[in-house]
């Protein structure tokens, strides 16, 4: 059964954490995620844990499915990769390989298109250059990409990454391991935790999170 008290408990950490003054870009940061994730487990039932922790992620990329389509109209690669997803999870799909395979295409395409759109996908931090529309959008099949691969692996608490226990900044994850809500938050907001405060919108980052308090953790754990 999952300790709904401790779940409440980590849920309001983060929301101080989000609204303290000093946190000028609304950054939620991965320890505190990971506390929450931690509390999430079932620790009596690996797969309702699985179920939830992709339920989750799936939920971040459905939110900013605006965002994606901003930058590619009418393309419904995400949406396919949701689809995957929820094949993965419910063992319809079970050539791993392949589910790979075709998520690392997705994005690999996609950042191609963006970059054809002369646009630097990595920028500089001192740079003023606001982001192009392609350039945030791809973020968005980055988190879906990172979604089937983590729906490829049945591991209840794989995203609590222990190895990684010393990192306290998503950033440093880049470029491969990367989590998707952070991925869907940095979409939302135009720019990534690094990038300047000039190239973000906070308030859009802050209300993703707000949300994933208010209405994605609490409807996950409902199913």
């Amino acid at each position: 059964m999952i300790d709904m008290t401790a779940v409440d408990q980590e849920i309001r950490s983060a929301r101080a954490e989000l609204a303290d003054p000093g946190n000028a870009k609304g950054i939620l940061s991965l320890p505190t995620r990971k506390r929450i994730w931690r509390a999430m487990l079932d620790p009596d039932d690996d797969e309702v844990s699985y179920q939830h922790r992709i339920r989750l992620k799936m939920a971040c990329v459905r939110h900013v499915l605006p965002v994606w389509y901003q930058g590619f109209p009418d393309d419904q690669r995400v949406e396919d990769m949701i689809a995957l997803t929820q094949d993965l999870m419910d063992r319809r799909e079970t050539d791993i390989n392949q589910a790979r395979m075709t998520a690392g295409t997705l994005l690999a395409d996609v950042i191609d298109e963006a970059a054809s759109d002369d646009v630097e996908l990595e920028m500089d931090a001192s740079t003023t250059k606001p982001n192009s529309i392609k350039n945030v959008a791809s973020l968005v099949a980055d988190a879906a990409s990172l979604t089937v691969f983590s729906a490829c692996h049945r591991d209840p608490d794989m995203d609590l990454w222990e190895e990684y226990d010393d990192m306290v900044d998503d950033d440093e994850l880049l470029p491969d391991t990367l989590e998707s809500s952070y991925s869907c938050a940095s979409a939302a907001a135009g720019a990534l935790n690094w990038q300047p405060l000039e190239l973000t919108d906070v308030p859009a980052r802050r209300a993703f999170w707000t949300w994933y308090f208010d209405k994605a953790i609490p409807t996950t754990l409902a199913t």
